[in-house]
Parts: structure tokens; sequence; C-alpha cells
């Protein structure tokens, strides 16, 4: 009976590994970064498993290292052209420098903003505080005066 099991488990992380390696192939994994080289330690980590296991499944990893040797050795078909991939880079680079202009005369206009609404903020303050005072300066000033009734005042 625990020979059925641990079969049955074994199939199933056979049949983890498998899924795990046609999503990397595919391009499309779950559990790592889309970008990367294939390699044993991505299968087994996309699989979810422990640190190691894969290699419980010789078959499976011999697999795994003629698929990598196969995707490692540059076919007499392949189109690569390594002025291509200059000319992508540089234009990436040129890309990236415009938006870091870009980036920064956003950041420049912000602090820009900042200071006036700052500077703004200070004179208001300033002006609040004046009026505080000249209202405190005419309550006093009020204070000082007699003030008459109305009704008082025509009683002569």
């Amino acid at each position: 009976m625990t020979d059925k099991l641990i079969n049955e488990r074994s199939e199933l992380t056979l049949l983890r590994l498998e899924s795990a390696l046609q999503r990397l192939l595919d391009g499309k994994p779950e559990r790592t970064n889309a970008n990367g080289k294939l390699n044993i330690h991505r299968v087994n980590e996309e699989a979810g498993l422990s640190s190691g296991a894969i290699y419980y499944y010789k078959d499976f990893v011999a697999k795994v290292r003629a698929i990598i040797s196969e995707q490692c050795e540059p076919t007499k078909s392949s189109n690569y052209n390594p002025k291509i991939t200059v000319q992508n880079l540089r234009q990436q680079r040129e890309e990236e420098k415009r938006l870091k202009e870009k980036y920064r005369a956003q950041r420049d206009e912000i602090k820009s903003f900042c200071d006036k609404v700052v500077a703004q903020n200070a004179n208001l303050e300033f002006a609040l505080f004046e009026a505080a005072e000249r209202i405190t300066q005419l309550e006093q000033e009020l204070q000082n005066l007699k003030v008459v009734g109305i009704h008082q005042g025509r009683q002569s």
C-alpha cells in the first residue's frame, strides 16, 4: 500500500516537472521570472519542489539537459545578427536617455511648483498674522472708546 502511494506521488511530481518544463519552454512561467535561462534549478523552482528534488528523476534531468544543450548550440540556420542586437541596444539606450531627460524636466517643474506653493503659503501666513494683529489692535481701541447707546444720547 505504501509503495502504491509512493508511486502515485512520484508520478504526480513527474507531471509537475513536465508541466513546469513546458511552461518555461513556452515562456509563461508561474513561479519564476519570465526572463532567464533554462536550467535544472529553474525547472525545479517552477515545479514548486524542494531544493534538489528534481535529481531523484534522473531520466527527466537527462531530458532537461538535452533540451538545454539544444538551446545553447547555435544552429547554422539561425538568423542571429549581432548588428541588429547592437542597433536594438542603441535604440533602447537612446529611448532611455530621452525618458531620463523627460523625467528630469518633470522633476524640475514639480520642484519649481512646490517652491511657489511654499512661498505663497508663507505670504498667506504672514498676511493672516498681520490681520490677526490688526484685529487685536482694533478690539483694544474699541474697548478704550466710550460707546454711548443711541437711546441715551437723545435724552437731552
